[in-house]
């Protein structure tokens, strides 16, 4: 590892850790310079600003959490069909995730605003985690597009779950199950509807 990623990493592991202390609004870069070890302006080479900064931690941890799910769900026997499994260990991580779950649950506004920024990328890591689980040759039958609007539904569907409250509990996997068959089959892509992996 270079000097400068070496950099970037101790700058975003440092952000992090001042993220689940404070929150996202309330750190400073100074926060994150002093945690780090490093000057302002060494923050500033690497990210334009703390929106950047900001920006940069949720998609290295996306990156992660993706890559955890798609290898669970690799590993495990699935309870019903991987679509239904995808979804759930999506909401059982996501929840179990320090810093992102914190975001969701004390800053729900900065969530749809970094939604907007941030959501193509997100499609591209849930995309990415899809390709892997899913058993050799399906993705490329179903087409890219089919496989983007599947990552787009788990993950709109995923927002709608940790962000509002539910008249039906969604606390346990099986739980989230229940939902998942009730209302996130049904509105998944034609293409992928009459396919059950």
């Amino acid at each position: 590892m270079s000097g400068a990623d070496r950099a970037a990493t101790e700058i975003l592991d440092a952000a992090i850790l001042e993220f689940e202390r404070h929150g996202f609004r309330r750190v400073a870069l100074d926060d994150v310079a002093r945690r780090a070890g490093v000057s302002r302006t060494t923050i500033y080479r690497r990210f334009a600003n703390k929106d950047e900064l900001v920006g940069a931690v949720i998609e290295r941890e996306n990156v992660r959490l993706f890559a955890d799910i798609a290898a669970e769900l690799k590993q495990a026997e699935p309870q019903s069909n991987v679509y239904v499994e995808a979804f759930t260990l999506s909401i059982l991580k996501f929840r179990r995730h320090r810093v992102l779950n914190q975001m969701f649950t004390d800053e729900p506004g900065l969530v749809l605003e970094l939604a907007g920024r941030y959501h193509r990328a997100a499609i591209d890591r849930m995309a990415e985690a899809l390709r892997m689980i899913f058993p050799a040759g399906f993705a490329e039958r179903i087409g890219a597009e089919a496989v983007d609007e599947l990552a787009d539904c788990i993950l709109r569907y995923a927002a709608m779950v940790l962000l509002l409250p539910s008249a039906q509990p969604l606390e346990t996997a099986e739980d989230i199950r229940a939902f998942a068959r009730q209302h996130f089959l049904p509105s998944l892509p034609v293409a992928l509807r009459t396919v059950v992996v």
